[in-house]
Formats: structure tokens, C-alpha cells, sequence
């Protein structure tokens, strides 16, 4: 019995062995950028980067404009402020009398120019 104990032991010492093997293996061609795997990572490592970059540039691009607009809001809204005083004041002022007149010129008559063909194409 103290055998069998032993060979299993050995046994299961030696299958520990042969995957810590295969999974040391693994990692090494992971690890490696010479592989397929290996060259997709660092792909996409430098994709992410790119990516990143891009980000905060379009972030700082974005509270730019946001600045802008927010400033020619604020100028918009002074205008509009000062565009209804202009107009409560209007309101004590009397209307002109009359408005300017109109000159009456009776309808015109459209102008039809003809030419021949012959002239046309000459």
C-alpha cells in the first residue's frame, strides 16, 4: 500500500511537472514578438496609445470651443439686453405721419429678344 502511495505521488509529481512545462512554453511565445500573438498585443498596445492621444486632443479641443461659445453667448445675451431697452424706449416716440411715397410706375412690359437660328449659331 505504501508503494501504490509512492507511485502516485511520483505520478502526480511528474504531471505537475510536464504542465508547468507546457504553461512556462505558453508564456515564453506569449512573452515573444516574434509570434502572431506577440505582435498583435504590442498592435494594439500602440492602438490604445494612439487612441489616448487623440482623446485629449479632442478634449482640449472641445473646452476650446466651448469657451468660444460660451463667451459669444454671454455677448449675445448683453445685445439682446441692450436691444429691448433700445426698444422699451421706442415706445414714447411717436410714429411719423405719414410714410415716405411710393412713385407710381405703371407695369412694364417684358422684353423678347429673337434670333434666328442661323444667327444663333454663328
Amino acid at each position: 500500500m505504501q508503494h501504490l502511495i509512492d507511485i502516485a505521488i511520483g505520478a502526480g509529481a511528474l504531471l505537475a511537472a510536464a504542465y508547468c512545462l507546457m504553461l512556462s512554453r505558453r508564456l515564453r511565445a506569449l512573452t515573444r514578438l516574434d509570434g502572431d500573438v506577440g505582435n498583435a498585443i504590442a498592435l494594439l498596445s500602440a492602438q490604445v496609445d494612439a487612441l489616448n492621444t487623440a482623446l485629449i486632443r479632442a478634449q482640449k479641443a472641445s473646452e476650446a470651443s466651448v469657451a468660444r461659445l460660451s463667451e459669444q453667448t454671454t455677448r449675445a445675451d448683453n445685445a439682446t439686453r441692450q436691444l429691448e431697452l433700445l426698444l422699451a424706449s421706442m415706445h414714447g416716440v411717436p410714429a411719423s405721419a405719414a410714410p415716405p411715397p411710393v412713385p407710381n410706375v405703371g407695369p412694364s412690359r417684358a422684353r423678347v429678344v429673337r434670333k434666328r437660328f442661323s444667327e444663333a449659331v454663328e
